[in-house]
């Protein structure tokens, strides 16, 4: 349901906010390793989370990455709303414009999609671990 730059972008998140007790940054080739995502793939989601505002980047030789807010302020959706349009999940479920709610799916559709954007708005970035 996530695209893979979403998935990647929380598994690093979560794992950056598992080692924050440890107070080091973390070296983006650690989080690639253990998180078994693509180093350079990497590199882009953590710039967009830089950006974001969600983790901050030490430069200099004891450098790499840290939380810039508790992980108990950061919400999935946080950290999705980055890389996809949730809006699409809101839509008619056979991609009709002019959907008035009467086609098989409809019904169904928006129950999953209700329960899906709940989850995001509720699930906090600790608790994905």
């Amino acid at each position: 349901m996530l695209p893979q730059t979403g998935i990647y972008a929380i598994r690093a998140m979560s794992y950056i906010a598992s080692q924050q007790d440890d107070a080091k940054p973390l070296l983006s080739r650690t989080i690639a390793a253990e998180m078994q995502i693509p180093a350079n793939f990497l590199s882009k989601i953590l710039n967009r989370l830089v950006q974001a505002g969600l983790i901050r980047s030490i430069r200099g030789r004891n450098g790499g990455f840290v939380m810039a807010k508790p992980p108990s302020e950061i919400y999935i959706r946080d950290i999705v709303d980055l890389f996809m349009q949730l809006d699409s999940y809101k839509r008619c479920f056979l991609g009709l414009n002019n959907c008035d709610g009467s086609c098989g799916f409809h019904s169904k559709w928006k129950i999953i999609s209700e329960q899906f954007q709940k989850m995001l708005d509720e699930t906090i970035i600790d608790k994905v671990r």
